[in-house]
């Protein structure tokens, strides 16, 4: 008949004494108290190997740190590891190199992966925005979190404040670079889903404002008053390229001398400039009016020794500022009426006034249009179309400049 062992008592285990040398109290199925000389009790779990079939054993931890009911639940646990032919002495080793992954797989480490690869899809000046945001929103609270703690609730707790101050447009952002870096999480295994997705559902989101933008009918004022304006000569200079471009803010003052191809009048802008880059994407090709090239031939004495053809003032190797024109438009009394982006939009206007086929029209604004393969027949073959567009535009900008005076 086996032998049968009696489960310990806490008052056994409180009350063990010690000996000379170091015993065992047996609890039964595998479970020790071993009591050394000094004193010191700790819980031994003993088995049988599950591969080797030899007796091993290992610590389970001190007595009283340790207490018998727990050391009980964790002979129980380690038990059923046995039954499915599982080392529990592998098992937990494994469970700690798994934790120290994810400790190490923090929000803000994941978050530079993902700011690597990123970096190549969007404009430098972009990211660095976007960086921004997280350094000073998200970093400080969630920075340390292992990246498989970042909850939904954490997140919508976090942002919480710019939510009671406002910042909504902010909030929303954030919340989408949250998801942006979770998502790439996912995709690189570090986690197996994200549990943010509808984080942004639990605040509001304002409808998307427009830029303010006058009609093209109101566009003789509007030349007349930046003209007779004190902003600087370069300035106004950039102002009438920006227009006449149809082009965004950052993407007119960086044009560069090495950008334009004087022999087939083009304005060869690269991809990594362009809005929302993704990488394999074209550059944008503008076609120089009559009016852009006399531009260029104005600028060339000044700063065709430059890299820039609106260099900064103080920087020849940098360009003048994306916002120069916002600014400028601001301190000439258009704040609310008419904003930098929004000269796209009188060119837009003009362009569905006079008919032009929608897609030559949106080509012009460089927006995509249809798949990679019609946006890559699009890169070349639209050029030429664009070209007497581009053209018409000019010669109504020319009409109202001259109404102006």
């Amino acid at each position: 008949m086996p032998r049968v062992t009696k489960p310990l008592t806490n008052t056994e285990v409180d009350k063990a004494k010690t000996k000379d040398k170091e015993y065992n109290l047996s609890d039964g199925n595998g479970l020790f108290l071993r009591i050394k000389p000094t004193g010191a009790k700790a819980w031994i779990f003993n088995y049988y190997h599950p591969v080797t079939n030899k007796r091993t054993s290992f610590t389970i931890g001190t007595y009283p740190a340790i207490t018998l009911a727990q050391a009980r639940q964790k002979r129980e646990e380690y038990r059923a590891l046995l039954a499915q032919s599982i080392d529990p002495q592998e098992y937990i080793k494994e469970q700690e190199l798994i934790k120290n992954a994810q400790n190490e797989n923090t929000f803000y480490k994941v978050a530079l992966l993902w700011k690597e690869k990123r970096s190549k899809e969007i404009e430098p000046m972009t990211m660095e925005k976007n960086w921004a945001r997280l350094e000073n929103y998200l970093f400080p609270t969630l920075g340390n979190y292992p990246i498989d703690q970042i909850t939904s609730p954490l997140l919508i707790k976090t942002v919480r404040p710019l939510n009671e101050k406002g910042f909504n447009d902010t909030l929303h952002r954030l919340l989408n670079l949250a998801n942006q870096i979770l998502n790439y999480a996912v995709t690189i295994g570090f986690i197996s889903f994200n549990s943010c997705l509808k984080a942004s559902d639990a605040y509001h989101k304002e409808s998307q404002k427009h830029h303010p933008a006058i009609k093209p009918e109101e566009l003789p004022k509007l030349l007349q008053d930046f003209k007779n304006s004190s902003r600087d000569h370069l300035t106004k200079v950039l102002f009438r390229w920006q227009l006449l471009s149809m082009v965004r803010p950052a993407e007119a003052v960086s044009v560069e001398w090495s950008e334009i191809d004087f022999d087939k009048k083009l304005w060869i802008i690269p991809a990594i400039k362009m809005k929302k880059t993704r990488q394999g994407q074209f550059p944008h090709i503008v076609p120089l009016s009559s009016l852009m090239l006399k531009i260029l031939e104005e600028l060339k004495p000044i700063t065709g020794d430059d890299k820039f053809v609106f260099s900064h003032y103080h920087k020849p190797n940098q360009s003048a500022s994306k916002e120069l024109i916002a600014n400028a438009l601001r301190k000439i009394g258009y704040k609310g009426i008419q904003d930098a982006h929004g000269l796209r939009s009188i060119a837009r206007t003009f362009l569905e006034d006079q008919q032009v086929d929608f897609r030559i029209a949106e080509s012009c604004l460089a927006h995509s249009i249809g798949n990679k393969t019609s946006q890559a027949y699009n890169r070349y073959d639209y050029v030429e179309l664009r070209r007497p567009v581009m053209q018409l535009w000019s010669d109504f900008v020319e009409r109202c400049e001259k109404e102006s005076v």
